[in-house]
């Protein structure tokens, strides 16, 4: 999804994301709620300061890692997929995605699949609405 929002050499034709987030702070902010049971105003705070951190040695606020604003110049078609029962990712990052590219697009939310695991939890299906998807546009 981030290099959807850059010039892509003509080969490329359309894009297949499967359990992407939102954004890096986002998903950060997510984890360190989740994972680490911070109450939010805590989490928030060790967020920023891992921004700060973030933008001092690599040149860029969590922030700025933004599927999201990426997608928004996108104009190729995307399928998203995302597993019903991703608690890594949250399945509420996808329809943000979905929502934010310009080109054409699907959705398939794999219900009982966990992070990562929609292929797993579905292969035949996976397989064929990818097919479907890349037939459309390849």
């Amino acid at each position: 999804m981030m290099t959807s929002g850059i010039k892509m050499p003509k080969q490329v034709k359309a894009y297949v994301e499967d359990c992407g987030y939102s954004s890096v702070k986002s998903e950060f902010l997510y984890e360190a709620k989740d994972l680490y049971s911070m109450p939010s105003a805590v989490a928030k705070g060790a967020v920023n300061l891992l921004s700060g951190v973030s933008k001092a040695n690599l040149g860029f606020y969590l922030g700025d890692a933004s599927a999201v604003n990426q997608l928004k110049k996108n104009k190729l078609p995307m399928m998203f997929i995302h597993g019903g029962k991703d608690n890594f990712v949250p399945t509420k990052m996808v329809y943000q995605n979905y929502k934010a590219t310009n080109g054409p697009k699907e959705l398939w939310i794999a219900k009982k699949a966990p992070h990562a695991r929609s292929f797993e939890t579905y292969p035949h299906e996976y397989k064929y609405r990818v097919t479907q998807f890349l037939n459309k546009y390849v």
